[in-house]
């Protein structure tokens, strides 16, 4: 059984990280760790979003050092936006996991573009979380819906650079980073 520290105490990243395990037969313990990502709160760049999720994993490693428990590795998940090409905001996550020697590695998830009400919101500098209700009560379509509420839980963001870490972690031998 593997000891994993994690760099959240959010029970929905928690249980997404569960999952991940859960599918990749992965028995593990968790120890979630309340720590600062030491990045603003809504990250706007790619670089800065993998930044905070190394930083998530880096001090919940040295937490449970501390705490004297022993961990086999840590995880650190962070979600954050980015302009594309075309000046438009996207979603996506880093996840990375940092282990005893050191070494760090990361998975980042697919991208999604952000609907236009949100595209507004960011350049606004303001917070998506925000206007997340607003946005749910005026978008009726099955799809609007669907959009919103993966905005809103960040589910295949997180699961997606979750699983990516865990493999390129667990997996070191056969991908080079």
């Amino acid at each position: 059984m593997l000891s994993i520290a994690v760099g959240t105490t959010s029970e929905q990243k928690i249980g997404y990280l569960k999952e991940v395990l859960k599918e990749l037969n992965i028995d593990a313990q968790i120890f979630p760790c309340e720590v600062k990502s030491l990045v603003s709160e809504q990250p706007l760049t790619s670089q800065e979003t993998k930044e905070g999720s190394i930083n998530r994993a880096r001090h919940a490693f040295e937490l449970t050092k501390e705490s004297r428990k022993s961990v086999d590795f840590a995880i650190g998940i962070e979600v954050g936006y980015e302009i594309n090409e075309k000046g438009n905001y996207e979603i996506f996550c880093w996840t990375s996991v940092i282990d005893g020697k050191g070494d760090t590695i990361s998975g980042q998830s697919s991208n999604f573009l952000m609907p236009n009400l949100f595209q507004k919101v960011i350049k606004e500098d303001k917070y998506v979380y925000h206007y997340l209700d607003e946005y749910m009560a005026s978008h009726n379509d099955v799809v609007e819906k669907a959009v919103g509420e993966m905005i809103r839980n960040r589910k295949p963001f997180i699961v997606d650079a979750t699983r990516k870490a865990l493999m390129y972690h667990l997996k070191k031998e056969d991908f080079k980073q």
